[in-house]
């Protein structure tokens, strides 16, 4: 993943949770422009801050680098409610979301 991907991947990623650069920036005890200027593509995270990154924007370094994963704070978000269905409707949720992604 190149810069210009990196910007746009974490630019996706904080649209979807509706935080700002600034908003991420302060949370990582960062100046407010920090993660602006990565947003921009004129600078790149440390590692420390690139996992802290992905911790308030609750997905794994894999699923920031993996752009299959969409939604990847969102999928986060339901595994544990698919963890209390039972059998039936986890078939019908799957039915369902295999037909929606066919579209």
């Amino acid at each position: 993943m190149d810069k210009t991907e990196f910007a746009k991947r974490l630019n996706d990623l904080l649209t979807q949770e509706n935080k700002s650069a600034r908003e991420l920036s302060l949370l990582l005890g960062q100046h407010p422009g920090y993660i602006n200027a990565i947003c921009t593509e004129k600078a790149y995270p440390s590692m420390e801050v690139f996992f802290n990154i992905c911790e308030e924007l609750k997905i794994s370094p894999v699923e920031f680098f993996d752009e299959s994963y969409k939604y990847p704070n969102k999928v986060n978000e339901l595994l544990p409610y698919l963890k209390e269905i039972n059998h039936d409707e986890f078939e019908n949720i799957a039915m369902i979301i295999k037909a929606l992604s066919k579209k």
